[in-house]
């Protein structure tokens, strides 16, 4: 029975041992997937809440990108959008999300976009998570969020953003060929909103977006402004070409100014659409017009006036003498002069010795305090005779003068004598006499000196001793003193308008165009432009000979070209609006050649991606073009100066913005907004 027994003891021990172990290992499983699990879920929203960032960026970028394109950058500053470090910023919630966008104000802006969701309430609680270790979760206040950005570069904007762009290649084969810049609407860079040589600026671009080599021939050009390529691409320049700032041209350095060329140029060139098919076909007509000229004379006045006047302007030198030296010092010699000068002030800085110059006056009261200009007192005792005496009485003997002095009755009747008694009547005023008043009786002479008489000696003057002072003042001082004689500007000579002559001519134009749309097959002869029109061009435009296009001065012309090939020639083009966006030239993708050797000046824009661009200048005249030019390519001989009208950049035809590039900034990376953490203060207050 005993060995029975220890037996069944032993099965159940082992029993018991292999259930353990085998819990155990159940357990160990089971623990091991639930861990898993969590894991995977751990992962699926870490995943998901980083992934819930695009579409709070994408549509901060859409904002963006609606923003520039309705408003361009002249409005940027508009419809919510707060100017913040320089940049455009907006701010807006959806949902549990966020995001903040900036807009970089330049003429390819940038976009940034930051977008935030909060932190799941796993991970917020974990001081180091998957998200704060990427450096993409901030705290804000009491809430954590992930956190994203994107950065946006933009092609587009205003249409005419350079001065003359090409797609591909450029040559400029031309003498005396140059480029620069003016403001039509700012007065301290243009004259009445046109072209002055004194006031030029240095924005004369020129720019191709080929990267193919050797595409870019700037012969021995002056281009004041920059010039640009495709990346890879060069410039070719001559020996005595020249690229660069105002500062670098006008001082006849040769060569591209460092900073002045760059080959990121990537520029997207949209096809001009057919703004209408049917219109109006153009008819001639007689055209009247007013026309002023003025007669000019020479003014001189003291100062300039505000704005230059137009024309050269002769400054007038003269010498003048001037205590201080201005600052700047003036151009030229400037003499030093020393002379004597007498003040009553004592100098401040004194050159050399100063010579005190002293009167003596004679008082009997000295100032109390002395005063400071008093250098010498003399105290003399003197003996004075005088009517009265001083008051208080002086010490000493006072010796009194008297004379006899008699005063008649004044009274009518006059009394009767002796052996009457005599009559009383006030004696002589105390002080006037000493001693004592007798009276007298007259009873001989005239009857008018007959009668009583008060008899006294009248005080006649006092001597006595007194003090007196000779004062010795500093007077004036005598030094040494400079002044400068410089030769400055007097007087400005310029000319003016004097008389205004007023007349009106009658003239017949083949084309005359008003405020319509017109479509033409061919655009030739004399056309005058009297109204805001737009004109369909669909085969050839050929002007030649006395040919040409006058705008007039309350005209614009829009001309869409469909045809291959267009020469403009003769008499070329007169605007007489001044103002490069009232003609506008666009080219469809059907026009490849435009052809430009016009007689004088060319002003207006010229858009035609297709077409290669020849710009003829003949003989010794120099032709300028104002305005903007963008084409296939340009080809320019003879002697040209193209001047780029700056404000077309602002107010001149826009082209809609575009995405460039698109790329995630890493949270090592440089932001435009440096501190993306303080946009949502609210979190602060929650």
């Amino acid at each position: 029975m005993r060995t029975h027994s220890l037996t069944c003891q032993s099965q159940r021990g082992s029993t018991l041992l292999l259930t353990l172990v085998l819990t155990a290992v159940a357990g160990f499983a089971l623990a091991s997937y639930l861990s898993l699990v969590n894991a995977q879920r751990r992962s699926v929203v870490r995943s998901q809440t980083w992934n819930a960032t695009i579409p709070l960026i994408e549509a901060g970028i859409e904002e963006a990108m609606a923003h520039l394109n309705e408003n361009g950058l002249t409005n940027l500053y508009s419809q919510g959008w707060k100017s913040e470090y320089g940049l455009a910023v907006r701010r807006r919630n959806l949902g549990d999300g966020r995001y903040t966008v900036a807009i970089s104000p330049t003429t390819r802006p940038v976009i940034e976009c930051t977008g935030y969701i909060p932190a799941p309430i796993s991970f917020a609680d974990l001081g180091q998570t998957f998200f704060a270790q990427a450096g993409s979760t901030i705290s804000l206040g009491k809430k954590y969020y992930v956190h994203r950005t994107v950065r946006v570069t933009t092609g587009g904007g205003a249409l005419f953003a350079m001065g003359m762009v090409a797609k591909g290649r450029i040559n400029f084969n031309g003498n005396n060929v140059s480029t620069d810049s003016f403001d039509s609407a700012d007065p301290n860079f243009s004259t009445n909103g046109r072209y002055n040589r004194a006031l030029r600026k240095d924005r004369g671009d020129v720019a191709t977006n080929s990267k193919e080599p050797n595409l870019f021939n700037a012969g021995n050009a002056n281009i004041m402004g920059r010039v640009g390529t495709g990346p890879g691409g060069n410039i070719s320049l001559g020996p005595n070409g020249t690229v660069g700032s105002y500062a670098w041209v006008t001082t006849g350095k040769t060569g591209i100014e460092p900073g002045y060329f760059a080959d990121d140029m990537n520029l997207s060139f949209p096809d001009v659409e057919q703004p209408f098919s049917w219109g109006f076909t153009p008819a001639g007509g007689n055209v009247s017009e007013t026309n002023f000229s003025f007669g000019t004379g020479l003014v001189t006045v003291v100062t300039l006036p505000s704005p230059m006047p137009a024309g050269p302007i002769t400054t007038n030198y003269g010498l003048t003498t001037t205590r201080e030296l201005p600052s700047p010092l003036p151009a030229g010699a400037i003499i030093t002069n020393f002379f004597l000068e007498t003040s009553t002030a004592y100098p401040s800085t004194p050159i050399g010795p100063v010579t005190t110059n002293t009167m003596v006056v004679m008082t009997n009261s000295l100032p109390s305090p002395i005063p400071p200009e008093i250098i010498r007192v003399v105290t003399n005792l003197i003996t004075v005779t005088n009517l009265t005496l001083p008051s208080p009485t002086p010490a000493g003997t006072i010796i009194t003068n008297t004379v006899f002095a008699s005063l008649r009755y004044p009274y009518s009747p006059m009394p009767n004598g002796p052996p009457a008694d005599p009559p009383s009547w006030v004696p002589p005023a105390p002080g006037t006499y000493v001693g004592v008043v007798t009276n007298r009786y007259v009873s001989t002479g005239k009857s008018s000196e007959r009668g009583w008489y008060h008899d006294y000696r009248a005080i006649q003057s006092y001597v006595f001793q007194a003090l007196n002072y000779a004062v010795t003042y500093a007077a004036s001082y005598t030094y040494t003193n400079v002044n400068y004689t410089l030769n400055v500007p007097q007087s400005y000579t310029y000319q003016t308008i004097t008389s205004t002559n007023v007349t009106v001519t009658t003239d017949y134009y083949d084309v005359v165009l008003d405020s319509r749309d017109y479509v033409t097959t061919l655009l030739t002869g004399n056309v005058y432009v009297r109204g805001r029109a737009r004109i369909l061009v669909t085969d050839s435009i050929k002007f030649t000979g006395h040919d040409g296009i006058t705008i007039g001065p309350g005209g614009s012309l829009i001309i869409y070209m469909k045809g291959a090939s267009a020469q403009i020639a003769g008499r070329g083009m007169v605007n007489k609006t001044g103002q490069a966006r009232n003609f506008l030239y666009y080219g469809l993708n059907t026009h490849t050649q435009l052809d430009l050797s016009g007689n004088g000046e060319f002003v207006g824009c010229i858009y035609a991606p297709y077409a290669n661009f020849f710009l003829r200048g003949g003989g010794n005249n120099t032709e300028d073009f104002i305005g903007a030019s963008i084409t296939s390519t340009v080809s320019m001989n003879g002697h040209f100066n193209f001047h780029y009208d700056e404000d077309l950049s602002r107010s001149g035809p826009k082209s809609r913005y575009t995405v460039n590039s698109w790329n995630e900034i890493g949270p090592n990376e440089t932001k435009l907004l440096k501190n993306p953490e303080w946009v949502f203060l609210e979190d602060y207050f929650d």
